[in-house]
């Protein structure tokens, strides 16, 4: 079991009612989850909607969150593309702006990559990483699983940091923990398994429900360090699979958008196309479970 852990806020993207880019509201969205005493944020991820932001868009969001984060506030910076000079090229961005790290996923256009293809896309992204990289398993966007053998060939690099894995998938991470370094470190990225991946060894969690729940992801993590599952296991149950639910029904960003806005953290819960707001029922039903 994880006798340290880290809870690390992937940052929703605040939009104004009409669908324009809140500044504003994003300096307080950090100023609020931070100020809750999460390890870190990540703008520009998924659950940032971050193909949909033109590309001033992505660089004031991610000069706006590095500019506000506390300097004791890690900061991983979403850095995506389908292309090797645009993953480069936000990269060398995010480390002018005076980013931590960055996370990249496969590339996501094209079909089902061979294991080769997508090692060698990796290692041509590590190639000029100007700052240290975790690796994004996220199947259920990217159209495929980033392979067990592929990601413990990358984390042989000294560029690779560790991994976000999102698959959902615990065997999954049971193997990547087995098959990697003791320094690799692995970040659930499913909020729902966030006390099992702890419980079998892992770094922790970028987790999207840490913009409310920050506690409950500290107390459970604090539990199984002192060896008290039972608890870990009541907040996991009682607290974070419901909401977890209500995000896997309805997406994380609309979901956590309408949860904050509920709260007051940001004024409007739009998200930009595909992604849809949630129906009026639904909103009843999240507030009601937070």
């Amino acid at each position: 079991m994880a006798e340290s852990f880290e809870v690390l806020t992937p940052l929703v993207t605040p939009f104004d009612a009409d669908g324009d880019l809140d500044i504003a509201g994003l300096e307080s969205l950090v100023r609020h989850v931070t100020g809750a005493g999460v390890d870190g944020v990540v703008p520009c991820g998924t659950t940032g909607e971050f193909e949909t932001l033109s590309p001033e868009e992505y660089r004031t969001v991610v000069r706006t969150v590095i500019e506000t984060t506390p300097d004791d506030c890690r900061v991983i910076v979403g850095t995506a593309a389908t292309d090797v000079a645009t993953v480069h090229e936000r990269m060398a961005f995010a480390d002018d702006q005076g980013a931590d790290s960055t996370l990249v996923v496969p590339s996501y256009y094209g079909g089902q990559a061979s294991e080769t293809g997508n090692e060698a896309f990796f290692e041509h992204v590590l190639a000029d990483a100007p700052l240290p990289v975790y690796i994004y398993n996220i199947p259920g966007a990217v159209g495929q699983e980033l392979s067990v053998d592929t990601v413990a060939a990358l984390a042989q690099s000294d560029a690779v940091a560790g991994l976000k894995d999102s698959s959902g998938n615990l065997p999954y991470v049971t193997s990547v923990l087995n098959r990697t370094p003791e320094d690799f470190t692995v970040y659930q990225g499913h909020d729902g398994l966030f006390v099992p991946s702890l419980v079998l060894g892992g770094d922790g969690g970028v987790s999207a429900l840490s913009h409310l729940l920050t506690d409950e992801f500290q107390r459970a993590g604090a539990a199984i360090a002192d060896g008290d599952i039972g608890t870990a296991r009541t907040v996991q149950r009682d607290v974070l699979a419901p909401l977890s639910e209500a995000c896997g029904e309805f997406g994380f960003a609309p979901t956590v958008k309408t949860l904050l806005a509920d709260r007051g953290v940001i004024d409007h819960a739009t998200v930009r196309p595909p992604r849809t707001e949630l129906p009026k029922d639904a909103v009843q039903t999240v507030t009601a479970l937070l």
